[in-house]
């Protein structure tokens, strides 16, 4: 059997276990350059371990119980945008490196992780979770954003604690707290951390409104004063289509008679006060009705 044939067979992964006969043709093979060794015993074609498809699927190969965690799990669930700097996995063997793979011994609960085409990884809302000490809030943000049902953040709360003890865990708990109003973006939580420090209240984060047949998501609300707070985050907002579609919003809030107040990531986190004050100012010159 030549290499091409081989490669082919085997879906560009071979595995040295299941052809011991060809255990020298393969040692060189990879003396010549043809194939490289991504695992113990665990070939791929030459240029082929740059694909992180190809090292998720060595990985799971050699080590079929093994469950990628981390970047690699946000890659498998869509989070395209997340490229994996390496491929993480726990597995119930011993921990190990090799170049762009790192596992590492351990277990976990069935209820955080997901099978799909015989690749074994962390649900969307367990690799939120995984990577708030790496990212920051942002897949938290995403998943709440698409949250219909109301359950996401409970659902974030209870794979924080079904994964206990965890380098991290101190940092992911502060973020779901920090998260807790249904903030959906950090601008926004920074935002909910000065209201709440300041003791105002009456307030709702993307809660939907309803008008002229539309239902919008204000960043904050004070519904019994139609007074809206709009968070022009560093991040969510650069965006274009964004830009128009929430001045096309502006102006529906303010014909059906929303105030509205803008304020930006930098308001927020360096002029706080200033920001408490004019909404102090806005929530004291509310139209009695």
């Amino acid at each position: 059997m030549n290499l091409e044939t081989l490669l082919a067979a085997e879906n560009g992964i071979i595995v040295a276990r299941d052809h011991r006969p060809l255990l020298r043709r393969l040692a060189r093979w990879a003396q010549r350059g043809l194939l490289v060794r991504v695992l113990r015993g665990v070939y791929v074609a030459a240029g082929a371990e740059r694909h992180t498809e190809t090292l998720i699927r060595a990985v799971a190969s050699a080590y079929p119980d093994a469950i990628f965690t981390g970047r690699a799990a946000a890659w498998l669930n869509g989070w395209s945008d997340v490229v994996p700097r390496e491929v993480t996995a726990i597995h119930r063997g011993r921990s190990l490196r090799a170049p762009g793979i790192r596992l590492r011994h351990g277990t976990l609960n069935d209820e955080v992780w997901h099978e799909h085409r015989g690749l074994r990884f962390l649900t969307r809302t367990m690799t939120a979770i995984d990577l708030i000490p790496e990212l920051g809030g942002a897949l938290v943000d995403d998943l709440l954003r698409k949250d219909r049902t109301g359950t996401q953040l409970k659902l974030l709360n209870r794979a924080l604690a079904l994964t206990p003890g965890r380098v991290g865990n101190r940092a992911r708990r502060l973020l779901l707290e920090r998260s807790r109003a249904n903030a959906w973006s950090e601008a926004e939580r920074e935002l909910h951390d000065l209201l709440d420090a300041a003791g105002i209240t009456g307030w709702s984060a993307n809660f939907p409104i309803r008008e002229d047949g539309r239902t919008l998501h204000p960043d904050v609300a004070f519904r019994a004063c139609r007074l809206i707070v709009e968070v022009d985050g560093y991040r969510f907002h650069s965006d274009r289509e964004i830009f128009e579609t929430d001045r096309e919003r502006q102006n529906l809030l303010v014909l059906n008679g929303w105030r509205v107040i803008r304020l930006t990531w930098r308001m927020i986190t360096e002029r706080p006060a200033w920001v408490i004050g004019l909404i102090r100012r806005a929530l004291d010159e509310a139209p009695t009705s």
